[in-house]
């Protein structure tokens, strides 16, 4: 038995790819990770993507990309409980983080943030902050 996630229609794809154009946009230059999490009925199933942005443009692998924008379909969809963060690379590494409610992304605070990762995603356990890291409020997504 696999996992059982929504599907997503083609509204729910193109929904993500307006996300993910707009949160990649709000990274701004420099090195970056997004990372997905959807939580089905027992598990949660997740995607990075790793990428490069400066004024010439983005690197990041297709795949990975498609990877993601998979599966950010699936949680554009408001079907599973879901949250996104991005870390950006540097002195300090910053992270913020999105939830996701009936498939929006909503900005979380730096405390959220912190709290996010700081939680064990699949036994809720409490986790070390990650050293070095500032956790900041999330830019609003417009949709």
């Amino acid at each position: 038995m696999g996992i059982l996630l929504h599907e997503p229609s083609d509204r729910d794809f193109d929904k993500a790819f307006d996300i993910f154009d707009r949160v990649t946009e709000k990274a701004g230059n420099g090195t970056h990770c997004l990372t997905l999490g959807v939580r089905s009925e027992d598990s949660v199933t997740t995607a990075a993507f790793p990428f490069t942005q400066d004024e010439e443009g983005m690197a990041a692998s297709l795949r990975a990309m498609h990877e993601f924008t998979g599966l950010l379909a699936i949680a554009v969809s408001g079907a599973h409980p879901s949250g996104m963060a991005m870390r950006t690379l540097g002195t300090p590494e910053t992270a913020c983080v999105w939830r996701f409610t009936e498939g929006d992304p909503l900005p979380c605070t730096k405390a959220e943030a912190f709290d996010a990762y700081a939680t064990h995603p699949y036994t809720g356990e409490p986790l070390l902050p990650l050293p070095g890291t500032e956790y900041t409020d999330a830019p609003v997504i417009h949709i």
